[in-house]
């Protein structure tokens, strides 16, 4: 199973250099859900979340996830 590492958006922000309220606009969260997310007090947040801010980083949304082993691999993830 894959597990979601909030310590990666920490650090895609931080070498980003972007303004956190930058980055709010551009996938749609409030500054203090970002922030809770990025602290690890929120745990699942939604895939579709996930997805809009690492597109506001320009990453792939799979690079936030841990265990990308074998199975990954078979579904064609690089």
């Amino acid at each position: 199973m894959h597990k979601f590492d909030h310590r990666v958006l920490r650090t895609w922000r931080q070498e980003s250099g972007m303004p956190p309220e930058l980055v709010c606009v551009r996938a749609e969260v409030s500054y203090p859900y970002l922030r809770a997310i990025e602290d690890g007090a929120r745990a699942r947040p939604s895939i579709a979340l996930l997805t809009r801010l690492a597109a506001a980083y320009g990453r792939d949304v799979r690079e936030l996830f841990t265990d990308r082993g074998e199975d990954a691999e078979r579904a064609g993830a690089r």
